[in-house]
């Protein structure tokens, strides 16, 4: 029989809860260690639409990089979120646990599928915990790396928009800038835009660029793609769930492992009719 804490042990094989910053909160944020479990659900978010996709297949247990009790909660309201999720979550049965910041510093985490994605051959990190170091599963918060050939900026948007079906995409810098070396960091990486920068990285790959950041991109001779949040760590539900069904098997068990089909990006581009394209301000 596997319960949640097995769950929770295969993840801290995988992608040591140790490795999470201090300011995170990862691992179980919903339900009972000691529950059974027979079906469980890999998201990216525990969004209202997962969870009634995870009670319909009959899962116990939701396993999302998001947390969703990242502060401190002075009440549950069920009437508004996160007090909601809480509740519906509950009262189906359903535990919650989140592998966040600890996934993104593993050696097979969501910087790890980006890098894979692009064929980088990684140099180092962006960010590091010394500490952490001498452990082989722990890679650093964002990487840099050597493109395989020469690209440009263009041309890298172009390959990242047609492997992760993404709308669109946005670029600060020179888009037929020759790019040699990639730094890439998963979900909001604008905090490690300035290391990007002394890396000596020519492109800085990430999602949630911030306005005053592309500017600094600007200033500062790098090209930045932002390919999204959402874009950016979807790729790693694969490799975890595939990971969760290694484990099950080894186990012997007959748990099944289920990745979200619901989960949707929350920000869509749209292209309003009558409008012609403008900068803002003009």
């Amino acid at each position: 029989m596997v319960r949640v804490k097995d769950i929770l042990g295969w993840i801290d094989s995988w992608a040591p809860f140790r490795f999470a910053e201090s300011w995170d909160n990862c691992g179980l944020q919903v339900g009972n260690p000691q529950s059974s479990l027979t079906r469980v659900l890999v998201a990216l978010d525990p969004s209202t639409p997962v969870l009634i996709e995870a009670r319909d297949l009959g899962c116990e247990c939701l396993v999302t990089h998001h947390p969703l009790l990242l502060h401190p909660l002075r009440a549950i309201r069920t009437d508004s979120w996160p007090g909601s999720i809480v509740g519906r979550a509950v009262l189906s049965g359903i535990s919650i646990i989140a592998a966040h910041t600890n996934l993104d510093v593993a050696r097979n985490g969501t910087n790890a599928q980006l890098v894979e994605l692009l064929g980088l051959n990684v140099t180092g990190p962006l960010e590091a915990e010394p500490s952490m170091c001498e452990d082989s599963r722990y890679w650093g918060m964002g990487l840099v790396g050597l493109m395989p050939e020469e690209t440009t900026p263009r041309s890298l948007a172009e390959a990242l928009n047609a492997a992760l079906g993404v709308a669109s995409v946005r670029i600060a810098g020179d888009l037929e800038k020759k790019v040699r070396s990639v730094a890439v960091c998963a979900g909001s990486g604008g905090s490690l835009l300035e290391k990007a920068v002394a890396s000596g990285a020519d492109l800085f790959v990430t999602g949630d660029l911030k306005y005053h950041d592309a500017r600094l991109a600007e200033e500062s001779g790098i090209a930045v793609v932002d390919i999204g949040h959402f874009a950016s760590e979807k790729p790693v539900l694969g490799p975890l769930s595939d990971f969760l069904r290694s484990r099950a098997r080894a186990e012997a068990t007959g748990l099944e492992i289920f990745v979200s089909t619901s989960e949707t990006d929350p920000l869509r581009s749209v292209g309003l009719s009558g409008c012609t394209e403008k900068t803002n301000g003009s």
